[in-house]
């Protein structure tokens, strides 16, 4: 691959973010979140990497309300009070800024999920090991007070500056002419183009995992990007959905590796042998 033309966005890779989530089968409460803030406050580790730390609020409405009878013999004109907003807390953020005021992590609790993503990629064993320890302390804590996991995801995206701009030449020198991902038009189109997809897989003891791929060539503020989204989730039940198949906090690390395999076959399968050298894949460093 030609490096004058074509780049890596992150120069030794192309990953700009990577993410993880956990997904609840029901919201967290209001009790449950609390405790959740509770492990933050205690504990350190977490506060020193993660110090900025902010609070969502969520608004609901509260109906008008009828009052007074409007039948009988007493009725009268109805008297409805004015909708109210209520706020409660919704969870909260917490990130990690770097000297140069750009967001490095982020973790969010929130009643449906727990997530958190790094925008300095290095290596899959870095981050990975430091994104569990800032979310299994939460997840520990939210499994005791009666949470149940649906599902765990893994998302990353990556990028490609294209310097000379979009054409069928680009296009046939960065991605594999034979992937089994892409159809074979892309590869004579002239301008931008985007391919969507999504499929189901096998995952660790027969779980359900769906995988969706989003590709595409684009302008952004009059530069050229080519991008590769891949968002991985394996589910709470078998492959078939017939049968629950609890995920415990201590499935997560394995899940994991599976999900960051099934992002790396997409991405082995998608680039060419010259764009997986540029990003040091051919080396075996993911």
């Amino acid at each position: 691959m030609n490096k004058t033309r074509i780049q890596p966005a992150s120069g030794t890779h192309a990953i700009e973010i990577m993410a993880i989530g956990i997904e609840w089968a029901f919201p967290l409460n209001e009790a449950q979140l609390a405790t959740l803030q509770k492990v933050y406050d205690e504990t350190s580790q977490i506060k020193e990497f993660l110090p900025q730390h902010s609070t969502v609020q969520a608004f609901t409405i509260q109906h008008a309300v009828p009052l007074g009878p409007d039948v009988g013999p007493q009725a009268h004109p109805l008297v409805v009070q004015s909708p109210q907003f209520v706020s409660q807390t919704a969870g909260f953020d917490l990130r990690r800024f770097e000297q140069s005021g750009t967001i490095s992590w982020v973790a969010s609790i929130r009643p449906e999920v727990l997530s958190c993503n790094c925008s300095v990629y290095d290596r899959w064993k870095n981050v990975s090991s430091k994104a569990l320890s800032i979310l299994l302390p939460f997840v520990n804590t939210a499994l005791s007070s009666g949470a149940q996991i649906s599902a765990i995801g893994l998302q990353y995206q990556d990028a490609f500056r294209l310097l000379d701009g979009v054409s069928p030449a680009v296009t046939k020198e960065l991605f594999r002419q034979d992937c089994t991902w892409l159809p074979g038009h892309v590869f004579n189109e002239p301008s931008f183009w985007h391919c969507h997809q999504g499929w189901f897989s096998k995952g660790p003891d027969g779980r359900r995992l769906l995988n969706n791929v989003t590709t595409d060539i684009s302008n952004i503020n009059d530069n050229c990007f080519a991008r590769i989204g891949g968002q991985h989730r394996i589910f709470s039940t078998s492959f078939d959905a017939t049968t629950v198949l609890k995920i415990d906090a201590s499935d997560i690390n394995r899940i994991l590796e599976c999900l960051h395999d099934e992002n790396k076959k997409v991405i082995n399968g998608m680039l060419s042998d010259g764009a997986l050298e540029a990003i040091g894949c051919s080396a075996g460093v993911a």
